[in-house]
């Protein structure tokens, strides 16, 4: 690591090109891994990112991006540290084993695509095929290259002695083998004392390599993951034998207290209860005064621990002071308790404090002693140290300061900035509930109105819109109702994105989703999708109609007339769809040229489509339609399908032609005909029932199954009433 940061190049580079592409890269990272392959959301994202990377490289020959544990470096020097997305995506490429990125010119979409894939890979499966650097050169990526992490002081670069360590390793026990993993290499070639693997010796040799500083944080810390992992292993295994854990145990309690405090973080911050025994092994073997320091560091936020590591050094700490109280940190906590009181005896501090929180204060003050927690209140605090927890209370503090207002143009434009990486940030994480109020907050009236737009139109930012979308199949269907709260509140910008998914989706839930939030979002929308009914693709269109039937378009009219013209059938019977529903004078003209064609489907389809018009003409054409032909199966067939457009338009000039039928015979066809009178008896009840009711009661009247079905029929009609 060292090497590849110090050999960066210091050329100009355009740090907003280069920023602009690293937040690229991350979106395309995250799409290449949410999206199965192929998707277009992929190749779109990929595309933003060749681009971006194309033009960059205009401007240098060769770019060289240096990779921490949390953050990027340029020219030897940390690239904006405090940048959220930066820090994800040093991450990602730290865990991956990445040191430093080379960007050349001549980068294609294949190589971008190979490149994300890798960093969609596990970390263990990347190490399983022989680390990045074995993976890299079969990934067909040329235009650019990566400079492994360095491991130099924990691998001999020798091979026969890389053969002779793992096969010594097999028959070394658990402390031969992590004492091993530290001192091949550079260090033991240093050392002639080491060949003894004592802990004390080591201990001695390791503190003085890490104060000098030719030890690496990340060497370290790898170390000791490869170590966990074998006492994991070893713990499992059920064997008795402790040795390995004392000499483990006395080789920490000789660290000294920084190095110690790197051990106990790297080897304890993650461990669950699956690898909980030799956790157990090894803090049971502790020192009293190692426990009683590292509660200390923890209290002191000098270090970070799991809860279930916490717990087993409170019980041990507990155990420790019970037995050998450390005099020094018992008068340590003696003084801290005096410290207190006198400071909450000189200020009322209860005018400025929490009933609640004032008891506890006043519990210290009149015990000399602060009390202990509990595991539920352990948990509770720790939770208030996660990540999202601090993350989420700095979003409000920034949007207060802003509230208020800042001195300077150059504060004010950081504090913006850090806001809009505060969203980007929300966003990967999925905590939709704080995006909603940092979008509450733009509608409060004492919000600046210049801060209100510019922070709009950061929020509003595409990448953005897009990583929201995202999240749609991301987290799935659960989200889905906090993710269309974040698209109405933001509004406009997001029409034309969901346009251009709903045009290639293939999910129809999530094209459901899209059009229920273009119909919710209204006249906003009516521009952009009146722009796209030109589009070639008839399922498209169709679904854009549907939406302007749904808001109630009727401005859209002029604009979806020309549809009938369309080669596409389905188009065109979309089209006039569409535009009987909206009431269109020349579909209406047109519904009835349609019912007089000699094509049956076209006439067929009309029928269906004349529910929805209401002029006269339209009954009186198929009015007309009932009274031709006679009743053989396929004319009662159509005829019924006529008496149901006819009950949806209800115009009572039609009831003596419906009449007529009831009354009529037919030696031949008295079936069909039966079934087609059965048909007209349920429709009357949408007819103005002072003219339907008398049919139904003559009817009534009689007997047989008619009879009964018009006595039904007649009930309804008298219930409505």
């Amino acid at each position: 690591m060292t090497a590849a940061s110090n050999d960066i190049q210091t050329t100009a580079i355009d740090t907003k090109l280069l920023s602009k592409l690293i937040v690229e890269l991350n979106i395309a990272r995250r799409n290449t891994s949410s999206y199965p392959k192929g998707h277009p959301v992929i190749a779109a994202s990929l595309g933003k990112v060749l681009n971006t990377y194309n033009e960059l490289l205009e401007q240098n020959d060769e770019i060289i991006l240096g990779v921490t544990s949390d953050a990027l470096m340029i020219g030897g020097e940390i690239f904006e540290k405090a940048n959220l997305v930066y820090r994800d995506f040093s991450r990602v490429l730290f865990e991956h084993g990445i040191g430093a990125l080379v960007f050349h010119k001549g980068a294609t979409l294949k190589e971008l695509n190979n490149f994300t894939t890798i960093l969609g890979v596990k970390r263990e499966l990347i190490f399983k095929h022989g680390g990045i650097e074995d993976v890299w050169k079969k990934s067909q990526i040329s235009a650019i290259s990566v400079r492994p992490i360095r491991y130099d002081l924990f691998q001999t670069t020798d091979s026969d002695l890389n053969s002779t360590h793992e096969t010594q390793q097999e028959s070394d026990g658990l402390w031969d083998r992590f004492a091993r993993r530290l001192t091949v290499g550079e260090i033991s070639q240093k050392r002639n004392d080491l060949d003894t693997l004592d802990p004390l010796i080591l201990a001695k040799v390791l503190n003085q390599e890490f104060d000098s500083g030719n030890m690496n944080d990340s060497e370290l810390r790898n170390a000791i993951s490869d170590f966990m992992t074998l006492a994991d292993k070893e713990a499992l295994s059920e064997s008795n034998d402790l040795q390995p854990y004392e000499k483990l145990a006395t080789f920490i309690n000789n660290l000294t207290p920084d190095l110690r405090r790197q051990f106990i973080d790297s080897s304890f911050s993650s461990s669950n209860r699956e690898s909980l025994k030799a956790t157990e092994q090894i803090l049971t073997n502790l020192s009293s005064s190692t426990i009683l320091d590292t509660l200390q560091d923890i209290s002191l936020n000098r270090l970070s621990v799991s809860p279930i590591v916490f717990a087993l050094l409170q019980r041990l700490g507990e155990n420790s002071a019970s037995t050998e109280k450390d005099p020094e940190f018992s008068s340590e906590e003696e003084n801290m308790s005096q410290k207190m009181k006198t400071i909450f005896r000189e200020y009322a501090s209860e005018e400025f404090v929490p009933d609640d929180y004032q008891k506890k204060l006043n519990y210290i003050i009149t015990n000399d002693q602060i009390p202990r927690l509990n595991m539920e209140e352990v948990t509770e605090l720790l939770n208030t140290i996660e990540n999202h927890a601090v993350e989420n209370s700095i979003s409000q503090i920034l949007l207060n300061l802003v509230r208020q207002g800042v001195e300077t143009p150059e504060e004010r434009d950081l504090l913006l900035q850090s806001l809009t990486d505060m969203f980007g940030f929300f966003l990967q994480t999925g905590e939709y509930g704080q995006l909603q109020k940092m979008l509450d907050q733009l509608e409060d009236d004492t919000f600046p109105l210049e801060i209100k737009r510019r922070l709009t139109i950061e929020y509003g930012r595409s990448d953005y819109l897009e990583e929201i979308l995202n999240g749609l199949s991301i987290w799935g269907k659960p989200r889905y109702g906090d993710i269309r709260t974040l698209i109405y509140k933001i509004g406009g910008p997001f029409v034309e994105p969901i346009l251009d998914r709903l045009s290639e989706e293939d999910n129809m839930s999530l094209r459901r989703f899209y059009m229920d939030c273009l119909i919710e979002m209204g006249g906003i929308t009516e521009a952009a999708i009146i722009k796209r009914l030109h589009d070639p693709r008839w399922y498209f269109v169709r679904n854009l109609l549907n939406i302007i039937s749904a808001q109630g378009g009727y401005s859209a009219i002029q604009s979806i007339r020309p549809l009938l013209q369309n080669k596409d059938p389905r188009l065109r019977h979309e089209a006039l769809k569409t535009l009987v529903y909206l009431r269109d004078p020349e579909a209406e003209e047109q519904i009835i040229d349609n019912l007089q064609s000699e094509n049956l489907d076209l006439q067929n389809a009309a029928i269906i489509l004349a529910e929805q018009c209401k002029a006269p003409a339209v009954a009186a054409k198929l009015t007309e339609m009932l009274s031709q032909g006679g009743y053989s199966q396929s004319e009662c067939e159509r005829k019924s399908s006529i008496v149901q457009t006819l009950g949806e338009i209800g115009r009572a000039e039609v009831l003596p032609e419906l009449a007529k039928i009831l009354g009529s015979r037919s030696i031949f066809h008295s079936q069909h005909l039966t079934k087609l009178k059965k048909d007209i008896i349920r429709t009357l009840p949408k007819y103005p029932h002072r003219v339907s009711g008398p049919i139904l009661e003559r009817i009534a009247d009689g007997y047989g199954e008619l009879s009964r079905l018009a006595k039904e029929t007649a009930g309804i009609i008298r219930y409505e009433k």
